[in-house]
């Protein structure tokens, strides 16, 4: 797969995440980062799934690429990679750093932007200490969050770039998206139009809180050690 457009002296966004669903939060932080950056585009890559989370309530990879790409179309500094949910074997986050690293080329400036609540468990990623050379980090909070100093000394002491960015929409949550769902209760403006209309389309999340006491889940192990 080949990452089309590619500009020298390119500052390019890599949003990270299980996107399930994808929400405006998502979108706000996005083009946030995008504005207050001075970023030329965003690439989101939904994750095969991410091991901090229970994977019984992880909408199938295919469905949560495909609620990407829709979400993001009518962005034109938008893009969406499936990377990561391409990959057979166990993913993590630095190899697609330097997946991106190698089709951008080494003029381009790399972003990696995700939760704040990642990066308090980014300490405890593989690899972690390879990420200096390959991106900066940019870290989206809720706002009246607690500090992070104790992440800022962590990332100085390894010479990784860390920016921390309030996002008031933050406070839109997957988990309050995916429990609404089940209690039959609107998701109206928490999510696109056309995500609301995907979900309901195809029964999301009613179907996976079933799969999930069957004991069904699906996905890949990630950056834990």
């Amino acid at each position: 797969m080949k990452v089309i457009g590619t500009l020298k002296h390119e500052r390019v966004g890599i949003m990270g995440g299980s996107f399930n669903p994808i929400h405006l939060g998502h979108l706000v932080a996005a083009q946030e980062v995008l504005t207050d950056l001075g970023l030329s585009r965003i690439i989101f890559v939904p994750a095969n799934r991410n091991p901090f989370k229970d994977g019984s309530e992880y909408a199938d990879s295919f469905h949560r690429y495909i609620m990407c790409v829709i979400a993001t179309s009518p962005n034109p500094d938008f893009e969406v990679s499936p990377v990561e949910i391409d990959r057979s074997e166990p993913s993590y986050t630095v190899e697609t750093l330097k997946y991106f690293r190698n089709e951008l080329g080494g003029e381009t400036d790399l972003y990696f932007i995700t939760g704040a609540d990642v990066v308090r468990e980014m300490k405890k990623w593989k690899h972690i200490r390879e990420f200096s050379p390959l991106c900066k980090i940019v870290a989206v909070t809720r706002p009246h969050v607690d500090n992070y100093r104790e992440e800022v000394e962590f990332f100085e002491g390894i010479e990784l770039s860390v920016t921390f960015l309030r996002i008031p929409a933050l406070s839109i949550s997957g988990d309050d998206i995916r429990q609404r769902i089940r209690e039959g209760r609107s998701i109206k403006y928490l999510v696109p139009e056309s995500i609301e209309l995907y979900i309901r389309k195809t029964g999301l999340y009613k179907r996976i809180q079933d799969e999930g006491q069957n004991g069904l889940t699906t996905g890949n192990v990630g950056d834990v050690q």
